[in-house]
């Protein structure tokens, strides 16, 4: 979907483009992916350094493939890792958050109504907002494109 949507109407070579092979066993996409950044990916201050991170977040605060019930996973000192999706216990490899803040920019596009309410939360800095992954992420490096209606509740 990224590729359809995003990446191919970008001045953007394949080559610079590093995709976790979801359609593989999570250890073995875990394994391949951490080996792929290992090769790819010039590191700064021992953590590979991205050009640009692309981030989500769910309407939980959710982020990467870090959930709130897994917040922990943030601080892992591995490069990536495995999170679990809350309701299906899915495996799902995941960046951890020094890899993701060790990127020289990172880039949160949030669409949708349903985000609104922690969107607001993560941009007031609320005492709830510490519980998503998503507040996580180093503000000083980080952009926010938000559709109306992720944004509804910063419009006043």
């Amino acid at each position: 979907m990224t590729q359809q949507h995003l990446l191919s109407k970008l001045p953007i070579d394949a080559h610079q483009v590093f995709r976790v092979k979801g359609e593989d066993a999570p250890d073995k996409a875990l394994t391949d992916y951490i080996e792929t950044i290992k090769q790819n990916v010039p590191t700064v201050s021992g953590l590979p350094c991205f050009d640009l991170t692309i981030l989500g977040m769910g309407d939980d605060g959710h982020t990467a493939s870090i959930f709130p019930h897994e917040i922990d996973l943030w601080q892992s000192p591995e490069i990536c890792t495995i999170g679990h999706h809350p309701q299906t216990n899915q495996a799902r490899v995941t960046l951890t958050g020094n890899t993701i803040n060790n990127s020289k920019r990172i880039l949160f596009m949030v669409t949708g109504a349903n985000k609104a309410s922690k969107v607001n939360e993560i941009f007031t800095q609320s005492e709830a907002s510490h519980n998503y992954p998503a507040s996580l992420v180093d503000t000083k490096k980080t952009e926010w494109w938000l559709d109306k209606d992720a944004a509804q509740t910063l419009v006043k």
